[in-house]
This record gives structure tokens, sequence and C-alpha cells, in this order.
């Protein structure tokens, strides 16, 4: 089986998330072109990462096709099952499991406390013999493995040279049933990692969730046992934090300590120091209460923890306390002491503090009060974040801080820019922004108190007022201000959606003048047209009255002249 496919992702809306690289514990994730990738080589597999996704885009290695393959084909196909599958399912035997399987195809199912029993024996009979006592570090959780190996390398000569449960079980059932295919059912992923060790493998590995998807298709599901629980095994306690060392017969002069939890183990492990702690043998789980808290269990937990915890008791410690006659007792195979690679987590060339410098101004921080330290990035620190940027892992603009003020900073320089006014009111009516153009009207240097105050104090606010009342969508009015002596056209519009004011104004004072002079020639116009035709009409009236005087004088005349005539002619 080749590890590098074990977990991946597919394409998602993931920009500006971040929450994988927040909750990674070794940071194996990078992103490019704001697309989150797993770093496969500096994986620990703890499965962090599927539990936060909101995108769900995390992608898991799938051996379930490939099982039915070989079901269909009519080999013999054991499953070896995790002792966490009590606190998964609730089910008091086995045998309700194995009438399950069976009718999936499988030809038997077996416990894998049984692999358990013999792991813990060698943890046993390696601190008996041990020539000189010196600091042990349990190596049965393949993620503790993994996280010593690539984090810590240093310690890796004090993990436990003994093969893993699911090992020691491969290596028994494959001298049982050479001719069976072994499938190994598992509270994790993690354990698909230790495939590239020398020693006997299973041949397939599932978790408890993708086991909980294919038994949806059988038709009759395994019922919760109704009656006398199990048989009690002792080695079944290796499924929570502390069981092993509860399971393993203690050594006259052997402390013993059990640590849980992924930060947990990583504080210790840095605390860990050659020549201390000699004595000490301690048991890690990368999960919290151990294999019962492993990401496939606790996806999908069917049972509260205080059940799950109390149902590996009950079937591990028949009366509470350990009884280390009644567990299984098998045959311990004979095989190699198991080796450990020690890797270097960020291979490559060192980085220089030139490229630090760069890249720390490139995020916008020049100085200490500028490094936030906000781990909005999923990174601690700047510093760290700097860092990833160098090895590839990260980009500049995962710093949300940063992009948010560089675009608030380009907002602004637009904003600023426009030959408008702009002044934006919250719906209290009180000034939260003034563009530079609105700014140099109201003259902000003077009124610094201006923002956050009543929008009232330099402006009418009553089309405002009037837009909130009635909810209206966009006003236009022109208002005058007296102190600074100008016409400002106003475009009101209501941003509900953020509970502002948009206030765009204009100043129409020059057009306003340029108005009034017109208006004022027309009146000077209108009112000299008036006084010209009053003038007109005068003379006209003058000129009337003369003309119907000469008419008067013409008419006696005439009148006389006529009688003159008529007299001589008579």
């Amino acid at each position: 089986m080749n590890h590098t496919s074990i977990l991946q992702f597919r394409t998602a809306n993931c920009k500006n998330c971040y929450k994988c690289i927040r909750n990674c514990p070794v940071k194996a994730i990078k992103v490019t072109n704001q697309q989150a990738q797993i770093i496969e080589e500096q994986c620990i597999l703890c499965e962090k990462c599927i539990a936060v996704c909101p995108q769900h885009a995390k992608v898991e290695h799938n051996d379930i096709p490939d099982i039915q393959k070989v079901i269909a084909s009519g080999k013999k196909v054991i499953a070896s099952v995790h002792p966490a599958y009590f606190a998964r399912y609730g089910w008091k035997s086995i045998d309700d499991l194995e009438q399950c399987l069976k009718k999936m195809g499988f030809w038997k199912v077996v416990d894998a406390a049984e692999g358990a029993a013999m792991m813990k024996e060698k943890y046993t009979q390696f601190l008996k013999n041990q020539q000189q006592k010196t600091m042990r570090i349990s190596s049965n959780c393949p993620v503790v493995v993994r996280l010593i190996e690539k984090k810590y390398p240093h310690l890796t000569e004090h993990l436990m040279p003994v093969y893993s449960i699911k090992q020691m079980h491969a290596v028994y059932l494959k001298e049982q049933y050479p001719d069976a295919v072994l499938v190994y059912i598992s509270p994790c992923i993690s354990v698909m990692a230790d495939a590239e060790e020398g020693q006997a493998q299973m041949d397939y590995v599932i978790t408890f969730r993708e086991l909980n998807n294919w038994m949806k298709d059988v038709s009759e599901k395994p019922k919760r046992s109704t009656g006398e629980k199990g048989e009690v095994y002792l080695s079944r306690m290796t499924a929570v934090s502390g069981g092993l060392i509860q399971a393993m017969q203690p050594v006259e002069g052997q402390k013993y300590l059990a640590v849980d939890g992924i930060e947990q183990c990583k504080k210790i492990l840095k605390e860990l120091k050659t020549g201390e702690y000699e004595d000490y043998f301690i048991e890690m789980n990368a999960c919290t209460n151990g294999c019962i808290g492993g990401g496939s269990y606790s996806l999908n937990q069917e049972k509260k923890l205080l059940d799950a915890l109390i149902a590996i008791k009950e079937l591990s410690m028949e009366d509470g306390e350990p009884d280390y006659q009644k567990d299984y007792h098998m045959e311990v195979p004979e095989i190699p002491e198991r080796r450990f690679i020690q890797e270097e987590l960020y291979p490559g060339k060192a980085i220089t503090k030139e490229q630090f410098t760069h890249v720390l101004h490139e995020m916008g921080k020049y100085t200490k009060e500028d490094e936030l330290n906000c781990g909005a990035c999923g990174y601690d620190t700047c510093r760290a974040k700097a860092i990833a940027v160098i090895q590839g892992k990260a980009e500049v603009s995962m710093c949300i801080p940063y992009m948010r003020e560089k675009q608030e900073n380009y907002a602004n320089i637009i904003i600023d820019a426009m030959p408008g006014l702009l002044v934006t009111i919250d719906y209290d009516f009180n000034i939260i922004q003034m563009n530079k153009a609105a700014q140099d009207l109201f003259d902000i240097s003077r009124k610094k108190h201006l923002l956050g105050k009543p929008v009232g104090e330099i402006m009418d606010d009553y089309s405002m007022i009037n837009m909130i009342a009635f909810n209206r969508e966009i006003i236009q009015d022109c208002i005058y201000l007296g102190e600074q002596k100008r016409y400002i056209e106003r475009v009101l519009t209501n941003d509900r959606k953020n509970k502002l004011i948009l206030c765009i104004m204009k100043d129409v004072t020059k057009e306003k003048e340029r108005e009034k002079r017109e208006n004022r020639a027309k009146a000077d116009a209108v009112r000299m047209a008036d006084k010209l035709a009053e003038e007109q009409l005068r003379i006209v009236h003058e000129i009337a009255s003369l003309l119907g005087e000469t008419a008067a004088d013409t008419k006696v005349v005439i009148e006389e002249l006529k009688q003159t005539i008529l007299q001589e002619i008579k």
C-alpha cells in the first residue's frame, strides 16, 4: 500500500479559510492558488484537517472496492477489528459483528486485541531485559511515531522498537492463515502509513466510518446484544488512553505515564531532553482519550464518551481491576526489532535573513508592532508564516489583516481620488467616514470631532431621517451650507445590508451662482422690457392725444368752410 495517496484534498472553495492549517499540528498543508494541498511527506495523518474542514474537501484512500472484488473472487477474507469497536458500536460481543460481516462475504472476524496482547508482552519483555534504564515512548500510535520521526527526530531512539497492534496481529494471522486475505478495521487512517515497514502487513485497511457506510447496504444489520456480555480480555484496554499501561504487567522500578491529545504530546516531546526521565515509560496517544477518540470514531460517534469508556472497561476488566490472566495468551512471534527513520521536516536550503526580511515586508510587516500574530492565516506567528512562504507552503495573500488593510487602503485611495464628496452615515445618523474632498469642504482638520458625531452638525439630515422612516432606496436633493456658503447637490443611497447611508455630494455653488446671475439678468431684462413698453405706451398716448386735438380743430375748420361754401352757393 502506498501511503502517499492516503489523504488528499479535492478542489474546494477554501479561500480565506485556512482552518486545516490552523489545526494541523505540523503544518503539513500548503496553499497554492488559494487551494489547500497536503504535503504528503510531512503529513502525520492525524486527521485534524478532516474534522475541521467546512467544505468536506478531504479525500481518503478507500480499499472497499478492492476488498469487494477479492470477496467476489472466492478468497478467504479475515477481518481484524480494533478493540475500539466496542465503544464505537456498543455491541457486547464480537459475535454480533462477525454475523454481519459474514453476510457481507467475510470468512472470519477476529479481535485485534490479540495483536495488542502480543504487543504488550513485547513491551514488558523489553523493559525487563534492557541493560540500562532509559526513557521509553510507546510506538503503537502511528501518528505519534510519525510526529517524532518528522518533528523530533532526536527522540526516535527512545521509541519502543516494537510493532503496532495491527502489525503484530498481521504477523500472527499470516502464520495461522497463510492463504487468507487480511483486512484491518481501524478507528483512524494513520495505520495505513506503516505499510512501508518491512514486517508482514495487513492486505487492506478500512476505517470504522467506511465500514459503517458499507454496512448500510446490508439488509440485516447487527443488533446490540441484550444478553450477557462476551468474554473479558484485558488487552482491549489499549483502545483508551493509559490502557496499554494498565494491560501491561508492571516492571519493578519502572515508572509509567500516559499522555493523550496531539497538543499535549507535542508539548511533552518538546520538554523531553536526553538524560532526563530515564526511568519513565510514556504511553502516548495522539487522539484525546486514545483510539476511541480517533478521527473515524469521533466523526460518527454513536455512543456518549462516558458510555464508551465504561464499555471498554467492562469488557477489559471484569471487576474494574486488571487481571492479567483474563486476556489473550498468544505465542509471541519472533520478529526483529522495529526500526524508525529520522526525517528532516523542512528539508531544503537555509533561509537567509534577506529572504526573511523581504517576505515580512511583502506581508506589510516592517516593525514588531506590525506583527499581529493573529493566527488567521493558520500559522501561530507572522514569522512562522513568513518561513512558510519562503518554503513554498503559503502565499503572502493568506495574511488576512494585511490584505484587508491593503484593500481598505486601496479603496480609500480610490475614494479620496473621487472629485465628488462622500460621507458615510450609520443608521443612528452618525458620521462614519468622509473622503478627502468632504474633509476639505467641512474642514475636518479643524473639526476632528466630527467623525462619530451626528451628521446634523454639518448638514441638514431631514432627507436621511425620511429615507429610514419610509425605507426608501434613494433620495436626491439640494441643500445650502450656510457656514461654507456652498450649495450641495446630494444623492442618498440606503445600504440596508450594512445599515449605512451613502451620501454622495457635488458642490454646485458655481452652477447656482450662475443660475442666480442668469435669473437676475432675466429679471432685469423683464424690468427693462416693462419700462420700455410703458414708455412706448406713454408716447403712443401722447401722440394719440395730439392727433385727437388736431382732428377736432380740422373738423371745425372744415365745417366752417363747408357752411361758407354753402352760403355762397345760395
